[in-house]
């Protein structure tokens, strides 16, 4: 019906022609003594006229409609198939159409190639700048006696510049990671293991303590972006506890539970913190959070079919939630 109506409005002015055409007419007839019979019948053949050229004017109407339709749900595609123009104008919107697409479709090859070039050169960067990290690494583990304590804070904040580096470089492949994804069965203790050996040096220098109980168990996952989500998640627990405090990691029914001590997140923030740039109050107020790190977990989380969510109470820390259910495929 609302393509009737669409229809109708779109022919009222002949429509409108058409009645008037015939109130003239009949006038003239009935002034010039012309039987009603005769003036009945001509117009009753007038409209039969009408109503078939309307019906047969809007079958082909839907029919374009329908084609149009059909062109909005997948028009990179089909862009060649639009309908056939029924009249100059037609012509030329269909025209002004396919110019359209045709710039649309050289805009996103220009875009492309950019970032193409963005991306490379910055991967590029990125292993050329961790040659100068390693050395100096190097240098300060054999001069580590020398420097003393200068050294060893020297080394904490190398290792958080390697880690940022790092960070850039999975925030740069995790958007586009389905087709470097390789799903195996991995031991998740033995994962875990690897993640705290990296930031081991952390965890003793800001003297945070680790209760880690075992899990037992193997995930169906990509090994190396889930690490990537378990560093993130510890970088951050490492980031807002307090010396002295602890990170507790254990696993309930295939969810993996981190919990730590640190300073906590405010409730009105807790909705938001998987949200791309978002550091709420905690970021304002210590200046460390860039608002990317649990975004590019929920990223990559998405990615793995698993869920990731967060609880936190201010002042008492902060548990995140990684959901391991097999369910989660689909």
């Amino acid at each position: 019906m609302r393509i009737l109506g669409d229809y109708l409005r779109y022919h009222k002015k002949a429509i409108l022609l058409f009645f008037v055409c015939v109130c003239i007419f009949s006038t003239v007839f009935f002034l010039s003594r012309i039987p009603l019979d005769a003036v009945l019948y001509g117009g009753l053949l007038c409209l039969i006229a009408a109503a078939a050229v309307a019906a047969y004017d809007f079958r082909k109407y839907a029919v374009q409609h329908g084609q149009l339709q059909r062109l909005t749900e997948a028009i990179d595609a089909q862009i060649g198939d639009l309908p056939e123009p029924g009249n100059q104008i037609d012509e030329d919107y269909t025209e002004i159409i396919k110019e359209l697409h045709r710039q649309k479709r050289m805009s996103e090859s220009r875009a492309y190639v950019e970032k193409k070039e963005l991306i490379d050169y910055f991967t590029l960067w990125a292993h050329q700048i961790k040659t100068p990290i390693s050395a100096m690494g190097l240098i300060l583990q054999k001069k580590g006696a020398q420097t003393g304590d200068d050294g060893r804070q020297m080394s904490m904040e190398l290792f958080n510049i390697e880690e940022y580096v790092d960070t850039a470089m999975s925030w740069v492949r995790a958007r586009d990671i389905s087709s470097d994804l390789m799903f195996e069965q991995v031991d998740l203790d033995a994962l875990i293991a690897r993640v705290l050996k990296k930031y081991a040096a952390l965890f003793i220098g800001r003297k945070i303590r680790v209760d880690f109980q075992k899990t037992g168990y193997t995930a169906a996952t990509d090994e190396k972006w889930l690490f990537i989500v378990l560093g993130q998640i510890l970088s951050n627990s490492l980031k807002y506890t307090p010396p002295g405090g602890s990170i507790s990691i254990w696993m309930e029914e295939e969810q993996l539970f981190i919990r730590d001590t640190g300073i906590g997140i405010r409730a009105e923030d807790l909705p938001r913190v998987f949200e791309k740039g978002f550091t709420g109050e905690n970021g304002r107020q210590y200046s460390k959070s860039t608002g990317q790190g649990l975004y590019l977990c929920r990223l990559i989380m998405e990615k793995l079919s698993y869920g990731i969510c967060a609880e936190s109470e201010e002042g008492k820390g902060t548990m995140v939630i990684l959901d391991l259910r097999r369910e989660n495929f689909s």
